[in-house]
């Protein structure tokens, strides 16, 4: 599948700012499963964009702003051709090996300020999905249907401080939430799981969700299969239709706009269009 994104983020300050520092997580990522074939980021007022790659693999874009201004425009727009499909491998550990992951996947098997269920509520939780007879993957199933039958999908009912602890008292949400409860789920049963940002392509299938802004999924890694990609908010597979932009641990480490500056306050307005490109031709290389 192959999609264009146009991601345009427009701030507005009651008063002109200056000295403004600030780095983009909106680049989508380039792997065996994803290519990003172009990708632009214009800053207006026109500022040069350096990026780099922090821990996690994530393409940051940074810029410094440092002249007074009212108004601050991203605009990205990205080529994405998506070629992931169903995990074809055979589980190769049984709920009862989980252990033996706890040194290599450390980081995505740790609570976070994000992922701050207590255990005796997670007991609560998993004790009726988890039994001997199913394994991991059977498992992940299940909590991906249970959040999605179990929480409500309401958009501006939560914000993006919003905790996986909040929302379960809350019992609706949005993606973030949806995610961080079910990255709470794997997590406290010994699966590693990280957080994913991106993009999802919803086109006519109206009961998809996500596709107004950046969208929320998780992956989980089982040996043997790699990693799986699970979007609770959708009860579905991350699949052709889920273009990933970044992972980490939880949306602190994949915020997709963060910054600093000198002045008042601002509002922001945030637009989002995914669009599939039926018959796409690659531009031919040079000399050819």
């Amino acid at each position: 599948m192959n999609y264009t994104i146009m991601h345009i983020i427009n701030y507005t300050y009651n008063t002109p700012v200056k000295q403004s520092i600030n780095q983009c997580i909106l680049r989508p990522i380039h792997d065996v499963d994803q290519q990003c074939l172009k990708h632009t980021n214009k800053i207006e007022p026109n500022e040069f964009v350096y990026d780099y790659l922090d821990y996690w693999g994530n393409t940051v874009e940074t810029f410094y702003m440092k002249e007074p201004h009212h108004d601050l425009r991203i605009t990205t727009q990205s080529l994405v051709s998506v070629n992931r499909k169903f995990p074809d491998g055979q589980l190769q550990l049984d709920m009862n090996d989980w252990d033996k992951l706890s040194q290599q996947y450390a980081e995505f098997l740790k609570k976070t300020s994000f992922t701050d269920l207590p255990d005796s509520v997670l007991k609560d939780l998993t004790d009726p999905i988890w039994d001997s007879s199913i394994d991991a993957f059977d498992y992940v199933n299940k909590v991906n249907t249970y959040i999605y039958e179990m929480f409500e999908y309401e958009s501006g009912s939560t914000n993006v401080e919003t905790t996986a602890q909040a929302f379960f008292n809350h019992k609706k949400g949005v993606c973030q939430d949806f995610t961080h409860l079910m990255l709470c789920m794997c997590r406290y049963k010994g699966i590693p799981a990280r957080y994913v940002s991106g993009y999802v392509y919803c086109g006519q299938d109206s009961a998809l969700r996500g596709d107004a802004a950046m969208h929320a999924w998780i992956e989980v890694m089982l040996p043997g299969m790699g990693w799986v990609g699970l979007d609770p908010t959708n009860r579905i597979y991350a699949l052709d239709q889920h273009i990933r932009v970044a992972v980490g641990r939880d949306y602190l480490d994949i915020v997709p706009v963060k910054g600093v500056y000198i002045g008042g306050d601002q509002t922001m307005t945030v637009n989002v269009s995914v669009s599939q490109i039926v018959d796409y031709v690659p531009e031919p290389l040079d000399g050819q």
